[in-house]
């Protein structure tokens, strides 16, 4: 055996073994090399789509203040507008709070029907009235009226109606009906509901076939009254407009 060998030899019983460590620390740093470059690699990848969503979430970003602004605004207009039924509904509510200017009698023997006007039915004006025979009842008396005017009237028309020696309440039922329930009563087999007043529009004038005026009017209402058994069929009328308030008695 050589000096190199034998030297060797004696290193090897004197040192402990190593159990392939030098192997496996190499083995480690080039897999951790290997794993740097893949993670590198990922990284510059990743960067592209990033940089991608950044400018999308941008858009995104501007769309909704845009969007959220047009919102905004749209909200604005809409509380800040006054829409033609809330604009009704305010007009509606001021002419029922109009008070009454109704005569008060004594007797029925005081009142007169009137005024009358050139037609030859009653009203001053805007409106004019003539009336037509219904139904009777255990209640009472119920009348197929007509209104009808020749103006363009804006806005809802309040008309109510009392006995005006005994201030009982004369009541609407049907078309155009309006405002508080005050009873109910049976029409032809029919059960309605009896209101305190009637409300009318323009855009709700219609023609009728039954009782129609002598000649045409530019608006016309059909509507029926009913007057209880204990009045005096002596009634006080007011009708109330926008700009305007008429009364007359009707005996």
């Amino acid at each position: 055996m050589s000096l190199r060998r034998d030297v060797h030899s004696a290193f090897d019983q004197i040192t402990p073994s190593m159990g392939g460590l030098p192997e496996r620390v190499v083995q480690t740093v080039l897999s951790e090399g290997a794993t740097r470059r893949r993670r590198e690699k990922m990284l510059f990848r990743f960067r592209a789509p990033l940089s991608l969503v950044a400018v999308l979430l941008l858009i995104v970003l501007v769309a909704a203040v845009f969007v959220g602004g047009r919102i905004v605004q749209d909200w604005n207009a809409l509380h800040k507008s006054s829409p033609a039924g809330q604009s009704n509904q305010s007009q509606l509510a001021e002419l029922e709070a109009r008070p009454l200017q109704l005569p008060v009698l004594k007797a029925a023997t005081e009142c007169n029907t009137g005024p009358w006007n050139s037609d030859g039915t009653v009203g001053s004006g805007p409106l004019s009235i003539y009336g037509g025979l219904g139904p009777r009842t255990s209640w009472g008396t119920y009348w197929n009226n007509v209104f009808y005017t020749d103006q363009q009237i804006a806005g809802p028309i309040v008309v109510r109606v009392r006995d005006v020696v005994n201030n009982v309440n004369v009541v609407f039922v049907g078309k155009y009906a309006a405002g508080p329930v005050v009873g109910a009563d049976t029409l032809n087999g029919t059960r309605v509901q009896q209101h305190a007043e009637l409300v009318l529009y323009a855009n709700n004038a219609a023609p009728i076939t039954v009782n129609p005026p002598s000649k045409p009017h530019a608006f016309v209402w059909g509507f029926t009254v009913g007057v209880p058994n204990d009045s005096t069929g002596s009634t006080g009328w007011q009708v109330d407009g926008m700009g305007f308030s008429e009364v007359f008695l009707s005996c």
